[in-house]
């Protein structure tokens, strides 16, 4: 019955059986041409696994670059936000055009809104 293991430890069970059957190759020689595909097998899985921690270090630092571009590109946007509000000013509506949100006062309190009551 088969077992489940991770794929490192059926490959290091693979070499293991590997090196057994070259030692026992003149006893077995029925097995030499499975030995020799499982031994392809065993060198492909190696040259994968290589690659893909490869790739897992530049996926790293294409990551690490970017972010790095964020925070440059967040200061940029601050100052570009903040020339715009100095060269139009606060109350322009002009700010809206570039997703700003102009001052517009704040709303004058009736006597309605204030639940309290007044004193006599």
């Amino acid at each position: 019955m088969f077992k489940s293991q991770s794929y490192a430890a059926s490959v290091n069970e693979w070499e293991e059986w590997l090196a057994a059957l070259e030692r026992n190759i003149n006893e077995l020689p029925q097995l030499e041409t499975p030995r020799d595909r499982l031994q392809t097998i065993v060198n492909q899985i190696r040259a994968f696994a290589a690659e893909q921690a490869v790739r897992t270090a530049e996926r790293q630092q294409a990551t690490k670059r970017v972010d790095f571009l964020l925070v440059q590109g967040r200061k940029l946007a601050t100052v570009i936000r903040t020339a715009v509000r100095e060269h139009y000013g606060n109350r322009s509506e002009k700010l809206a055009e570039f997703g700003l949100q102009p001052f517009r006062g704040r709303p004058s309190r009736t006597t309605e809104d204030n639940p309290l009551p007044q004193p006599e």
